[in-house]
């Protein structure tokens, strides 16, 4: 399940960067799309078990962060300066930290995702079966 698209990534980064990425690296920002989108939804599993019957807004939004971050980060190493006051990659940092603080208070249940609370604890229930042979020995005669 793929948490965000191409489209969503524009938000956060001009498409002709998204564009010059891609033209570094043909199919990066897939790439990453891919792994946030697993990253994620191996960390929120746990609470919202799947299937989810949409990808939340606020969870469309950390993964086309992630991705969107992650894209510049692979091509460029400027997205991780910010001792610079005109430094353009300001923007997506923050982004980025806000998006970070956001997934782990869902993983951690500080926060909760009304759209998805719902399916919390629905998923199967743990079942052990306990199956051991016979008696060996028949000790009732003694």
């Amino acid at each position: 399940m793929l948490l965000c698209t191409l489209d969503n990534l524009t938000d956060y980064l001009h498409a002709a960067f998204l564009t010059a990425c891609e033209t570094q690296n043909p199919g990066l920002a897939e790439r990453h799309i891919e792994s946030v989108s697993g990253e994620i939804l191996d960390l929120l599993t746990p609470r919202f078990p799947l299937p989810w019957p949409h990808v939340p807004a606020i969870i469309r939004y950390i993964a086309a962060v992630f991705a969107s971050y992650r894209t510049v980060e692979a091509i460029t190493t400027l997205v991780d300066t910010e001792n610079q006051t005109d430094n353009e990659w300001i923007p997506l940092q923050n982004e980025y930290r806000r998006a970070d603080t956001i997934l782990k208070d869902l993983a951690k249940g500080k926060v909760n995702l009304a759209e998805l609370e719902d399916l919390a604890g629905e998923g199967e229930e743990p079942s052990v079966a306990v199956v051991s042979p016979g008696p060996y020995f028949d000790l009732s005669r003694f």
